[in-house]
Order: C-alpha cells, then structure tokens, then sequence
C-alpha cells in the first residue's frame, strides 16, 4: 500500500471534513516566463472544498521536474492557453 492509500482516512487540514480520496489531478507551475501544465499527479483530494495534498514522494518528483526545467521535447503534449488582461476590464468601465 503506498503513501497516499495509507494517508486516505486523513481529516482535511484546510476544513477539517473526512471526506478525502485519492484521485490524480494536474497543476500549473511557472517556469520562468513559460506555464506549463503537469497532469497525472498523485493527490488526496479534500470532497468538501477540494483542497489538494501532495506525498513526498509526489512532492519530490515535482521538484526533480522543475529542476530539469521542463524540457520541451518530454512534454506529452501542447495546450493552446488563451490570455486576457484585466486592466483591458477596468478601461472599459471607465470609459465614457
């Protein structure tokens, strides 16, 4: 049984529910200028306000991948992400 199956009947730390199971999420980090997503990665997820906690294990394996700088070509594949600005949002209520 690994770490996070052991930690399942765990309490949330940021509610307090009981309601945590083990499920596979994915995160975005920065990386310099450059977003990137990571999917697939071990979590508890809290049921009532879905908070996320992460193994060490999980949280090592994170830290190797930053620190090899998520290198483009191991990427499984490409998000096209759009951007907005909300100072675009605050000019068009002030505007006349």
């Amino acid at each position: 049984m690994d770490s996070l199956q052991q930690q399942q009947s765990l309490t949330c730390a940021n509610c307090g529910s009981v309601n945590v199971h083990v499920s596979h999420v994915r995160s975005a980090f920065w990386q310099d200028d450059r977003l990137v997503v990571v999917e697939d990665i071990p979590a508890l997820v809290c049921g009532a306000c879905a908070e996320q906690f992460y193994d060490d294990t999980t949280v090592v394996g994170l830290d190797l991948l930053r620190g090899e700088g998520f290198p483009a070509e191991k990427a499984r594949t490409a998000l096209n992400v759009p951007v907005f600005s909300f100072g675009d949002r605050a000019a068009a209520k002030s505007g006349p």
